[in-house]
């Protein structure tokens, strides 16, 4: 995704996202140096650039050079750097040719660019030989899939035409009434189904659509005559092509309305008969039927899963399990059990993608882990003044720590965690003392001794 950037909007970028991710008040220009590898002059040019493109979209001014030392003016946030790495697209010559091909279906002529834009003839065939190394230009699938993603990742999308923006309209109110897609991200769901919608105008007929691919869904509900009449080409590959774009981005819920093919049913079966004695052991607390439930979701997402593409991983991007590890660290015992079933027959999920879908299957058992309590800890609560402190106190925890089986009580003997104002030498579990009010080395404390806790008894 990166390459859609030209290199100084790049070091831009990194350079942002080195500072907000260092969160430091001043940084030495020689330590700043040496990290990108660049010289004196072209960070101070860089840092100037930076201050320019801010205050243009946020008016005011961020960075300070004075004496060697690099000051932070104001406290710049992901947003800053997100709308700042949208611009940047949208000044890269790539994503002009990108565009063109996304609204007309092809890459424009020489003649064309440099009337419009004065682009010389080696730069543009410089541009366009580098775009089609990027992107699956003549593959119109994949070329829906990796416009979505590019876009996605920039925050971005084109100005459709009036033609496929008001069909995208009449086919998501289609898929909301057949309930095989909800409201929710429904924006991102229209952009896909604009891209789609897009390509199908662009080729005329899906004849041409890369009807040479297996179809893995088959459809059981046609199109209205609404929108049938507008895309004039095979509704049935219309519809079946649809649905696979959909899955490939987990959009498309799980319904009647279609089916996957014999073979894949099969495997799906197969998988949720290794994956559920796990599930049945881990959730030992759950009714029958929630297991089974479970174990049909993880079976059905994992062969998903390996109908996927390079680009949906672009669009994810890296993905990083430290928090769950913290704090579900018998769920992380699990993972690699379910993994290695899933697996079993054939592999499904390879080594670069594993921690992207284990941090979906997370997200399917987040609510049979709260509800099994899983790695749950006890903390008791007993400051020396009154019961109303207490009540306080419980009270501010609850609203930093809603989450993650953590529990507060009083006046028991048996929690993992005791917090107060005093020491207790008769408790013999740990004991975490409190400043009245807590201060944030407080507060960081106690999420330490969390974590400690969990790992112990995981």
């Amino acid at each position: 995704m990166r390459t859609f950037v030209n290199k100084n909007d790049l070091l831009k970028i990194d350079l942002v996202a080195y500072i907000l991710e260092t969160d430091q008040q001043l940084y030495d220009m020689k330590d700043v140096e040496e990290k990108f590898a660049i010289s004196g002059y072209m960070l101070r040019e860089t840092v100037a650039a930076i201050n320019l493109d801010i205050n243009n979209l946020f008016q005011f001014d961020w960075l300070m050079i004075e004496k060697g030392t690099i000051y932070q003016n104001y406290r710049v946030t992901r947003y800053h750097l997100y709308k700042l790495s949208q611009l940047y697209f949208n000044l890269s010559p790539l994503k002009l040719l990108l565009e063109k091909r996304v609204l007309t279906g092809t890459i424009p002529s020489y003649t064309t660019v440099q009337s419009e834009y004065g682009w010389s003839t080696s730069y543009f065939f410089a541009q366009k030989n580098q775009l089609t190394e990027l992107v699956p230009i003549d593959g119109k699938y994949d070329f829906i899939q990796a416009a979505y993603a590019i876009y996605t990742y920039f925050d971005d999308k084109p100005s459709f035409s009036k033609r496929a923006s008001t069909i995208s309209r009449e086919v998501i109110r289609f898929l909301l009434d057949e309930a095989l897609i909800d409201e929710e991200h429904l924006a991102q769901k229209t952009v896909l189904v604009n891209f789609f919608v897009t390509e199908i105008l662009n080729h005329g007929d899906t004849n041409d659509f890369d009807v040479s691919l297996v179809f893995t869904i088959g459809a059981q509900v046609s199109l209205p005559n609404s929108i049938s009449g507008l895309i004039g080409c095979d509704v049935h590959v219309f519809m079946a092509k649809l649905l696979e774009i959909l899955d490939v981005y987990d959009f498309l819920l799980p319904h009647t309305n279609y089916s996957f093919l014999p073979e894949i049913d099969h495997e799906i079966n197969q998988t949720k008969t290794r994956v559920h004695p796990i599930l049945k052991k881990f959730f030992a607390t759950l009714d029958v039927q929630t297991i089974e439930t479970l174990s049909h979701r993880i079976a059905v997402y994992s062969q998903r899963f390996s109908y996927k593409q390079e680009w949906f991983f672009k669009h994810e991007g890296v993905i990083n399990l430290n928090y769950f590890r913290d704090i579900y660290p018998s769920v992380f015992k699990l993972l690699p059990d379910i993994v290695d079933q899933v697996n079993a027959a054939h592999t499904i999920v390879r080594s670069p993608e594993q921690e992207l879908f284990e941090f979906n299957l997370i997200g399917m058992m987040f609510d049979q882990i709260t509800a099994a309590d899983i790695d749950r800890v006890i903390i008791n609560v007993n400051f020396t003044e009154t019961q109303m402190t207490n009540q306080m106190i419980i009270s501010m925890l609850r609203g930093h720590i809603n989450h993650a089986n953590v529990y507060f009580t009083q006046n028991v003997l048996d929690a993992d965690i005791f917090l107060s104002d005093a020491i207790d030498d008769t408790l013999t579990g740990e004991q975490v003392i409190w400043k009245k009010p807590p201060t944030l080395s407080d507060w960081r404390a106690l999420g330490e001794l969390l974590v400690k806790v969990k790992q112990h008894e995981a």
